[in-house]
């Protein structure tokens, strides 16, 4: 039985979510969980501690062997040896995997909504970014533009930045869904970089499926996860990546050393923690998911009967908030929130035109709601009463 209800104490240690915010606001911002790192995590960390020396480190066949079996045992894939690359996180391989697949001037495409340093990702060093715009339907589901993907592979794209699951809307991508994008990537020869972060955190009733497992995309597909969401370990800097091109294999490799990475050699306490979590962390992910599902319910309830709209995540503990109903402008939205005593990330963070605005994008807002109970209470407590004004 793990403890999901004790706050774990983030203040004065200078966590990015709680450094510099005052003392009454309850962080609700940036995507990870407040809650405590499970034991067997804690007690690998401490007996790394007592070993005294804390120089350079490799990671060994078991720490390999770790990430294999976890994937096979939570997702059903077997990850060759050969194909799996050591990273320090899933950001920094994202990048280096687009500068290695493209060249100055080339096209990357990104689907928005989508979290904000893909966004900038796919512009960086001379890349062109494209964006398509997800579908949004009447019950307020995203699904992907397959005309406008069409349009930008059939341009001359290069490489597709994909989130799956998806932040911020919580989509878990269905079989057909990825099926039809896997067509038109064999089609027009564009690679696929896959952030599967939140492949850990799905929830009933829908299935991770890793894009690169699919007939005809493991040559094309770069995929990459960590154990840092579903854990509590961002501030460790570690983790994976899955690239069955062997040239393709080196050149991340090479990429990932000349911006000062080397790959296969963690901080010394994040390969500790990592390993420890894959080889040990089932029970706690299952009771961690039971735990989020009812703080998922709970924040639903909450909002129910306002004027904002929340569709349930398939995945993860993000919710992606519709208040276009509101008629608040950015600066108003983020003045209900201080009001309300919590932080939010609002939904320009997600989008790249002030002007189109898109499916109101910029009306919305993300609530990250992986915490104790009895603190995610209050924080809906008091955006329950700013929102009911507006009733």
């Amino acid at each position: 039985m793990y403890d999901f209800d004790t706050i774990a104490p983030r203040r004065g240690v200078n966590s990015c979510k709680y450094i510099g915010i005052a003392d009454d606001l309850t962080a609700m911002s940036v995507a990870d969980m407040d809650f405590i790192v499970p034991e067997e995590i804690r007690s690998a960390l401490h007996r790394r501690i007592d070993n005294t020396n804390y120089g350079y480190t490799m990671m060994g066949e078991e720490d390999y062997q770790a990430v294999i079996d976890w994937t096979r045992k939570r997702h059903g894939v077997e990850i060759p040896r050969e194909h799996l690359l050591a990273t320090p996180g899933v950001l920094n391989t994202m990048r280096c995997a687009m500068y290695a697949l493209t060249n100055p001037g080339d096209k990357v495409v990104v689907t928005l909504p989508l979290h904000t340093p893909s966004i900038r990702s796919a512009g960086m060093m001379d890349r062109c970014r494209c964006e398509s715009k997800l579908l949004l339907d009447n019950n307020g589901n995203y699904t992907f533009d397959f005309k406008d993907l069409e349009q930008h592979f059939a341009s001359g794209a290069k490489v597709l930045m994909l989130c799956n699951p998806h932040n911020p809307t919580g989509r878990v991508w269905r079989l057909d869904e990825l099926s039809q994008l896997a067509e038109l990537a064999i089609k027009y020869d564009v690679k696929v970089v896959s952030d599967e972060i939140h492949r850990d955190l799905i929830h009933p009733g829908n299935r991770h499926i890793i894009l690169g497992d699919l007939p005809g995309m493991a040559e094309r597909t770069v995929t990459v996860f960590s154990a840092s969401k579903t854990f509590n370990l961002g501030g460790c800097h570690i983790g994976s990546a899955v690239i069955a091109d062997g040239d393709l294999y080196e050149k991340i490799r090479l990429k990932l050393y000349e911006f000062g990475h080397e790959c296969g050699r963690p901080p010394v306490f994040a390969l500790a923690a990592q390993t420890a979590a894959y080889q040990h962390g089932e029970a706690y992910l299952d009771e961690l998911l039971k735990y989020l599902q009812k703080n998922i319910d709970l924040a639903i309830d909450y909002l129910s009967d306002l004027p904002v709209r929340c569709v349930r995540p398939e995945a993860s503990f993000l919710l992606w908030v519709d208040c276009r109903k509101l008629q608040l402008n950015t600066q108003q939205l983020n003045e209900l929130f201080m009001r309300s005593k919590i932080t939010a990330d609002p939904g320009h963070y997600y989008d790249t035109d002030d002007i189109f605005n898109y499916h109101g994008i910029q009306h919305h807002f993300r609530l990250a709601i992986g915490m104790p109970r009895l603190q995610l209470e209050k924080a809906l407590d008091n955006l329950r009463k700013e929102l009911k004004k507006y009733n």
